[in-house]
């Protein structure tokens, strides 16, 4: 029996690469959440109809705005914390038994170096990231004896642009000459990493956040 993975965020950079990752070692990956038609993520009856199996659930889905938290509009707030965090809980929350029916079975889910080395203007971005940390820590230890492991990549400049992002050039150039390697983190090596956590690996991990950023944030 093939098995099963729910991508949740699969039309992003990361979520494509990560689909494509995991057809490639044979899973089969919910279509409702790669398709155009996909459900809200802030909504909790968008997971009502999960596979009854779950082997890997990955929440890669999030936005962000850059703005003075002085200047930021509550709604604004509203749609970076329900997006990043609160989806994430509602499907890890909707995924709870499928999973605990795969008998060992994992919840990756998407933090950002903004968690812990902030950045200017990202108040609630860099808030629903920590929160991200927090929750996988949280589900590692209620879900362990489930068979659950819950696993947390904090993610460091992707060479291709968060889609809500806005990043110019000079400042691109600036994050590299502090990157030992000078290189950026392509999708696919993200996409690899949760490959080889699916794997059984994340057992391992559980409760802990992975810093991907090529030793930026310690440079």
């Amino acid at each position: 029996m093939k098995k099963v993975a729910v991508v949740v965020g699969a039309n992003g950079n990361i979520g494509t690469a990560v689909v494509k990752a995991l057809v490639k070692d044979g899973y089969e990956v919910d279509p409702v959440w790669t398709g155009r038609n996909r459900p809200d993520v802030r909504l909790a009856s968008s997971y009502e109809n999960l596979p009854p199996k779950i082997d890997l659930a990955v929440y890669v889905a999030g936005i962000t705005h850059n703005d003075k938290t002085e200047e930021l509009a509550e709604d604004k707030w509203d749609e970076v914390i329900d997006t990043n965090l609160k989806g994430a809980f509602l499907f890890a929350k909707a995924a709870f038994n499928a999973m605990k029916e795969a008998g060992q079975s994992a919840f990756i889910a998407m933090s950002s170096i903004n968690a812990t080395h902030p950045y200017p203007n990202r108040i609630a971005y860099s808030a629903s990231k920590a929160g991200i940390e927090g929750l996988v820590r949280e589900l590692a230890v209620e879900w362990g004896k489930h068979g659950i492991a819950a696993h947390a990549i904090r993610l460091g400049h992707l060479s291709e642009v968060m889609r809500s992002s806005v990043l110019n050039n000079e400042v691109l150039e600036g994050i590299k000459s502090k990157t030992p390697s000078g290189k950026l983190i392509p999708a696919w090596a993200v996409a690899d990493y949760i490959s080889w956590l699916g794997k059984g690996n994340a057992q391992y991990v559980s409760g802990s956040v992975v810093n991907f950023d090529a030793a930026y944030t310690i440079n």
